[in-house]
């Protein structure tokens, strides 16, 4: 009877002890610090505070909006999905991985991992291995993204993939700028000749319906104007085109051509017309 009198003044003591309170202000603290860090965009430990205010002796106010918060937090959390492979290819799952130096996993076994959306500096190691860095981007409301690296044989660094080359003109291995520029030049001085061919034909077809044969000298000058640009024009344009042509047909392979090598079109008059000379290195 004693002993039985000693647990119940035991029981009595312990429920009248402040474990309660403590508890309150528990589930208080979790509750502000659930909309503080929500309001971050650290959704990850917004969840762990939500599991906290929402526990069962939290009381029903602060538990009822911490299970809402915690269903929204679940939502909007995104999860990676870790694929490493080995150097033959293998998947494997003695990996380490970590986010900006904050250990993640010691172990991959296959499971989602959240992770607060933003950027992400993913890092895998493993034993006789030189470690992966990935650089990830993951959005509010991404599930189940996969994130795969693979280690290099031979203890080779891999923690960069090269960037691909680039493929605009110009770039070493490629058709050098000057060919395009030459050949655009070429082919719009075409353009420019032949309307002035035209015109010049035209010109001349009117004088021999009005007045021919004792027109204006002037006229007459006039359309030879034309004629004599349509000709320097058209001489022009397709040395240019051909010098382009030769640039794209013997371009290097390896480096680019040095400026001093490019060609250069020379135009100068002579009595009667004009010359047309290309110089530079080919």
């Amino acid at each position: 009877m004693k002993g039985a009198c000693l647990v119940a003044a035991a029981a009595i003591l312990l429920a009248a002890s402040p474990s309660g309170a403590t508890t309150k202000k528990e589930c208080a603290a979790a509750y502000e610090q659930t909309q503080a860090l929500r309001g971050e965009g650290a959704l990850s430990a917004a969840r762990e505070q939500a599991l906290v205010c929402s526990r069962d002796d939290c009381p029903r106010v602060i538990k009822g909006d911490c299970a809402t918060w915690l269903a929204e937090i679940e939502r909007s959390l995104p999860t990676v999905v870790f694929v490493v492979r080995d150097e033959r290819g293998d998947e494997i799952v003695d990996v380490r991985v970590t986010d900006g130096g904050k250990p993640l996993r010691d172990k991959l076994d296959g499971k989602a991992v959240p992770l607060d959306p933003g950027a992400h500096v993913l890092r895998f190691e493993r034993e006789g291995s030189a470690p992966i860095e990935r650089k990830v981007m993951v959005h509010e409301g991404d599930k189940l993204v996969r994130v795969e690296a693979s280690f290099k044989p031979g203890g080779e660094s891999a923690e960069e993939e090269p960037e691909a080359p680039s493929s605009s003109a110009g770039s070493k291995g490629g058709a050098p700028v000057g060919a395009y520029v030459l050949g655009g030049v070429g082919i719009l001085g075409l353009g420019v000749a032949a309307t002035f061919g035209i015109l010049a034909l035209g010109d001349r077809a009117d004088l021999k319906d009005t007045c021919a044969p004792q027109c204006a000298q002037g006229d007459v000058d006039a359309i030879r104007t034309k004629l004599l640009v349509a000709d320097i024009t058209g001489g022009v344009s397709i040395a240019a085109i051909g010098v382009a042509t030769v640039l794209l047909l013997t371009a290097p392979s390896g480096k680019e051509p040095k400026k001093d090598a490019m060609p250069r079109i020379d135009v100068g008059p002579m009595v009667g017309g004009a010359f047309v000379g290309v110089r530079g290195a080919f």
